[in-house]
């Protein structure tokens, strides 16, 4: 009992570290910084596509007109037909800084970024361009920067305090199940509260070998957890991928990687794994990206003193998955779907877990002691139901485990100044099982600083 406890303690650990670096705390991708708010008329002007097309061509000089139907061809996908449009109107009036930002943008979006990077520095020359211009052209000049640079990285670090209710994962009521009786559990490894502190750090880089998307990636992740009282649920996490990335075409790409762990748990090591996965990737316009998922993880786990039994989890661990990182007008969304069949040594530690999780981030400035800042708020929520091969005879010999579990929460992210900020998330999760060992539910909430390059 004491053993499966303080190991769902771990799984549960690991996983919520997981689902916070896949929605949260992974870099941007190419496609995400891709998200600055081009300029377009503040009126939209409801007209027919090709009536408009052909009053621009009877009067050229009609920059309205013009300005008009560019706008109706961004928003039909026809970048050509609107660069042509503005293009015309610079040669009539070569001052409209917003023209030649528009212009930046719309080559940005082909991939030209040489062309869109001339246009964007024309378009903050002068002396009356307004601030917003400006900044969005910075935004864009960096972005290209990127885009043409042959390395790509990026680190997220964060540390801090968290207080849990639950912080051995332990069953809500000392009413358990042993050897298929009703048992009374020793309150020594019922739900005991514990502060921990902790530091995580998310790490990207890619090696891109050319323009068409192709190139070496790697990515490390790294969690170190340590409690106030209960030592034994001391948590060190790295995970270490690397893989080659093959662009197809403009808007899609499939990767294939190698995958390491090795956590820690109580200060000895608890399992170490190997494996490999498959990726594929495609953008989907301004909408944002979505990528499919599959690997394979051999999972081998090691006994200690607090975990004597650790090795009985030994076996294959296989996910399957889609990601997605949306954006509609000012909504902003993530999700992630996942199929997990795990097949340990013995059946009763085997399993199969279909899981949903997703995050409404939500990014706006403020101004704070005479600085613009920037604020993410972000709720969370996330459902899983988990059901095992086997009656463990320990617990049950006649009753299959099957769990519903429920996640809810939500992060806080704040700028400091620069690229330092603080962090404050809250995490609820509660765990329905038909047996009472596993009915559980844990309230958590942290606190601290973050630094991002």
């Amino acid at each position: 009992m004491r053993v499966i406890a303080k190991a769902r303690a771990v799984a549960l650990a690991i996983s919520t570290a997981a689902i916070a670096a896949v929605i949260l705390l992974a870099p941007a991708s190419p496609t995400a910084a891709q998200t600055v708010t081009p300029v377009t008329p503040a009126a939209v002007v409801q007209g027919d596509y090709e009536a408009l097309f052909a009053q621009m061509y009877r009067n050229p000089s009609d920059l309205d007109v013009s300005f008009r139907f560019a706008h109706e061809a961004v928003q039909r996908g026809d970048y050509e037909a609107a660069i042509g449009a503005l293009e015309r109107m610079l040669f009539f009036n070569p001052d409209l800084p917003r023209v030649k930002l528009e212009l930046g943008v719309l080559y940005f979006k082909l991939g030209s970024y040489d062309i869109a990077r001339g246009y964007l520095q024309d378009a903050i020359k002068g002396g009356n361009v307004p601030d917003e211009i400006r900044a969005q052209v910075r935004a864009y000049l960096a972005e290209i920067d990127r885009q043409l640079s042959n390395h790509e990285y990026s680190v997220f670090l964060h540390a801090g305090v968290r207080y849990q209710t639950n912080a051995n994962v332990g069953p809500n009521g000392l009413l358990v199940r042993a050897l298929g009786q009703d048992a009374i559990l020793d309150p020594r490894f019922g739900k005991q509260a514990d502060f921990n502190a902790y530091q995580t750090a998310v790490a990207n880089y890619a090696y891109k070998l050319n323009r068409r998307g192709d190139a070496i990636e790697l990515t490390v992740i790294g969690l170190n957890s340590r409690q106030n009282k209960l030592s034994q649920y001391d948590l060190g996490l790295a995970e270490v991928m690397v893989g080659h990335r093959v662009g197809l075409g403009q808007n899609a790409s499939i990767k294939y990687y190698a995958i390491g762990d090795q956590v820690w748990l109580g200060d000895a090591t608890y399992f170490n794994a190997l494996g490999g996965g498959v990726a594929a990737r495609i953008t989907l316009g301004e909408w944002g990206l979505a990528e499919a998922f599959a690997e394979t993880r051999h999972r081998r786990f090691f006994n200690s003193n607090n975990y004597p039994t650790a090795s009985e989890q030994t076996g294959d661990l296989t996910t399957a998955g889609l990601f997605t990182d949306l954006r509609k007008g000012g909504l902003h969304w993530t999700s992630r779907f996942t199929f997990d069949t795990n097949q340990a040594i013995y059946d009763f530690n085997s399993y199969k877990r279909y899981s949903v999780d997703m995050a409404l981030p939500y990014e706006f400035a403020l101004s704070v002691f005479g600085a613009a800042r920037q604020f993410v708020v972000a709720p969370t929520f996330g459902y899983s139901f988990v059901r095992y091969d086997a009656p463990n005879p320990i617990v049950d010999p006649f009753v299959v485990r099957h769990d519903n579990e429920w996640r809810v929460g939500g992060i806080f992210d704040a700028q400091l100044v620069d690229n330092v900020g603080i962090r404050t998330q809250l995490n609820y999760f509660k765990i329905n099982s038909n047996l009472p060992n596993y009915t559980t539910d844990n309230l958590a909430v942290s606190v601290g600083p973050t630094v991002r390059f």
